[in-house]
């Protein structure tokens, strides 16, 4: 799945391995199988929502 194309912006980001193998495992353990910065997206937005930020721009 790709974000939405309208009033994006792309970052390139540096993790560290023990993150990306964090990441590499919701990914298998996900039923869809979202690639890695699909779920770089979820894990952002899920941290932004439980901190209380309106983060509804993103299409669920």
């Amino acid at each position: 799945m790709a974000p939405p194309k309208r009033d994006t912006k792309a970052i390139m980001v540096r993790l560290h391995a023990a993150t990306l193998e964090a990441i590499d495992d919701l990914i298998d353990k996900a039923d869809d199988q979202p690639s890695r910065p699909e779920m770089v997206r979820r894990v952002l937005k899920q941290s932004l929502r439980d901190q209380g930020y309106d983060v509804r721009e993103w299409i669920d």
